[in-house]
């Protein structure tokens, strides 16, 4: 038998000081939230490993195992966060700070709160000595908010053994989301994400005095190739999977809003829809190739034109985009021989888990128990979560989350005074536990 109200007050402590534990990436210092997480684990009599791919840079995992008759579920989540600046929260935010019925911090959403709902139901189903099916391996990783090198990345190719006999991962960043335009809660899980290719332009030219420029220089033929670029505009392309969470969305939507929605192919034909459709960011990163200038380098002195000039951009890809047709096509339209289009580091080609598995139906059931009403659908993540390495390692990889949250709580995710409410820990508890009991149990 679980106490599921004692069950809940201790989500949120263990939250509180999670928290509190400062693992800012870089430099990371996972190992400070490892020790934390292995000392809890050690209390309830639950063996934990510890590897460092770097000093540090610290991974944990945990393990309660089932009879082996069904493969087991990875519950993995990132101890690292990214920086927050004081300066613009009104809390401190690893000071572990509740109000109004809000705990704070960095990593209350993104994503140390699901990592204590994983260490939750792990305690829970041991204290109430739940027979097992599967084995449920509690996996705490470094460095996913600068790519996963350090973490994921490291147990994929040096201890692959601790994903042995594993089936599923589950991670992040999927919520049941309340919205003014919908007319019932969404709930999403994340079957893919898209993935980074890391591009480079090159621009070169004459150097010479900043009192004496001409058209031609470096750092102004790279100027001008951006600008090709970005006014530039990749054909949309929808995933069957896309579209399916579209019509799912178009059901929700308020009066004609939706319009459109149920056949997106033929919809963004029509430029008044394509317009207003683009105009979401979100919605328009999920049905094309992203490109976001995020770097920018020319000379060491304002008064010297340098003879290189480099930019550096973040462009994001769907499941079957190839990156070498996307740098030649960047190519073509930036049409300058003297700026070189380079990929910078070897890709992260998409991947991608079907929507129609034990787990992804247990997850959707569990979304409903949480929110009646609440319409489910599969959802292709616009960011980058450590599943892709997972499902490269042959699992079947998911973001699911049982919290509810509005429009305004999403946007702090990376942002100032990021926040859970104390509600969502508690009930979110219940319903992991239950729903690990229902696809787990014996």
């Amino acid at each position: 038998m679980i106490d599921w109200v004692a069950l809940g007050d201790e989500t949120v402590d263990l939250l509180r000081r999670y928290l509190m534990i400062d693992t800012t990436n870089p430099p990371g210092n996972e190992i400070a939230g490892v020790r934390f997480l292995a000392e809890v684990l050690a209390r309830d009599g639950i063996e934990s490993e510890t590897i460092e791919a770097a000093p540090g840079r610290a991974s944990l995992r945990a393990k309660l195992a089932g009879d082996g008759s069904l493969g087991g579920i990875v519950l993995h989540h990132h101890i690292d966060v990214v920086y927050a600046d004081r300066r613009y929260w009104t809390v401190d935010p690893f000071g572990g700070a509740i109000a109004d019925g809000y705990l704070y911090g960095r990593g209350a959403i993104d994503m140390k709160s699901t990592g204590i709902l994983h260490l939750a139901a792990l305690l829970a189903l041991k204290r109430a000595r739940v027979p097992l099916k599967r084995d449920l391996v509690f996996l705490a990783t470094a460095d996913e908010e600068a790519g996963s090198e350090y973490g994921a990345q490291f147990i994929a190719d040096r201890r692959r053994d601790w994903l042995a006999g594993a089936e599923y991962a589950i991670s992040e960043l999927a919520v049941i989301q309340t919205h003014s335009s919908l007319k019932a809660p969404l709930g999403a899980i994340v079957i893919s994400e898209k993935t980074g290719l890391a591009l480079v332009l090159t621009a070169r030219g004459e150097p010479g005095h900043g009192s004496m420029p001409w058209p031609d220089t470096a750092p102004n033929r790279l100027v001008r190739a951006l600008n090709r670029l970005l006014e530039a505009e990749r054909p949309p392309r929808v995933l069957p999977e896309v579209q399916e969470f579209f019509t799912r969305v178009a059901g929700l939507m308020w009066g004609e809003s939706g319009a459109g929605y149920d056949d997106l192919d033929r919809s963004l034909r029509d430029p008044e829809f394509r317009a207003r459709f683009l105009s979401n960011r979100q919605y328009a990163a999920m049905v094309r190739t992203t490109f976001a200038v995020t770097m920018l380098r020319g000379s060491e002195k304002s008064n010297v034109i340098p003879p290189e000039a480099t930019a550096q951009l973040d462009c994001r890809m769907l499941a079957g985009d190839d990156p070498e047709e996307i740098a030649a096509w960047v190519r073509g339209v930036i049409a300058d021989e003297h700026v070189q289009v380079s990929i910078a580091r070897e890709p992260k080609i998409p991947n991608l888990s079907p929507p129609d598995t034990e787990l992804y139906k247990a997850m959707a059931d569990a979304l409903r128990r949480r929110a009646p009403g609440v319409v489910v659908a599969p959802m292709i993540l616009v960011a980058f979560t450590d599943n892709w390495v997972f499902r490269r390692c042959g699992l079947h990889g998911y973001g699911f989350s049982p919290f509810i949250v509005d429009e305004a709580e999403v946007q702090r995710i990376h942002g100032n005074d990021e926040r859970i409410s104390l509600e969502n820990l508690r009930e979110s508890a219940r319903v992991y536990t239950e729903m690990l009991m229902k696809v787990a149990g014996a």
